[in-house]
């Protein structure tokens, strides 16, 4: 049960279609609540769109080249912990990005300031009675439909715990949480010495991974950081099954580059498992 509203300029979202952007951002929004497999999460959820003349958005420099956008998510106080609200900003972040049709670069996210709003129990009144997050999964709970799912999507804020997050995600099998670890200009270089490039390929070479119920233990070794960009150095046990059906165990160094996005952490720029073979 949440409202995000958006307000930003009259051209910013020109020639795409409103209730597209609704359903993506409703979604992320139900999602880090907690309702991702509920069948009623997405009537709960009110996406608002304020858009106002291009004039209407100044700086103190005078009018921006681009939209800006100024993003409130307003839900019930609970409903979303910490480390989910700094996922979910990230999340929203790049599906408005997508939509522009922009690159997540620095200059460019910071044209998006998303505030959080926690509403009180019984500060919000629905069909004429107060309600409360108690009332709330009630709700869901008693739809018969749907099983609240934790979130534990934070955005990394440190280099030295990238690799652990890494384990995390591909050990659950979680492909939209390890996509999420790559920048979606990422380069990979795998394990039989090709390079794939970009968000598409890259995502193929994690499916495959999760396919074959990869298992993997990271080590890291060294973490040397200059501003925006880090380079980790992980020793790692990798556990794959063959399309044989025989589990194999690899071992070795990794060399991986990861670069700083402000509002969305570390994300891996060059992943080099194969490290210096």
């Amino acid at each position: 049960m949440a409202l995000v509203k958006i307000t930003t300029s009259e051209a910013a979202f020109g020639g795409h279609d409103p209730a597209r952007i609704a359903a993506a951002l409703g979604g992320l929004t139900y999602t880090a609540e907690g309702f991702r497999d509920s069948a009623i999460a997405p009537e709960l959820i009110w996406v608002l769109f304020e858009q106002l003349p291009a004039t209407a958005f100044l700086k103190a420099a005078g009018l921006p080249q681009k939209p800006l956008y100024y993003v409130e998510v307003s839900t019930l106080r609970g409903a979303i912990t910490e480390d989910a609200k700094l996922d979910l900003g990230a999340r929203i972040t790049r599906e408005l990005m997508a939509v522009e049709g922009c690159a997540p670069t620095d200059e460019n996210t910071q044209r998006i300031w998303i505030r959080f709003i926690d509403i009180a129990d019984d500060d919000l009144v629905v069909g004429g009675q107060a309600t409360s997050l108690a009332t709330l999964r009630a709700l869901i709970a008693s739809a018969g439909r749907g099983k609240e799912t934790p979130v534990d999507h934070a955005i990394i804020t440190d280099p030295a715990t990238f690799a652990g997050a890494f384990d995390q995600a591909l050990n659950a099998g979680d492909l939209d949480r390890l996509h999420s670890l790559y920048d979606p200009d990422a380069t990979m270089r795998t394990s039989d010495g090709s390079v794939v490039h970009g968000h598409e390929q890259v995502g193929q070479e994690l499916r495959r991974l999760i396919a074959a119920d990869a298992r993997l233990e990271n080590r890291t070794r060294h973490v040397f950081r200059q501003k925006d960009v880090a380079l980790i150095v992980v020793d790692y046990t990798l556990h794959i099954t063959t399309p044989d059906g025989q589990r194999v165990d690899t071992q070795g160094t990794a060399t991986n580059v990861l670069r700083h996005t402000s509002g969305l952490g570390w994300r891996m720029i060059i992943a080099n498992p194969p490290g210096i073979a």
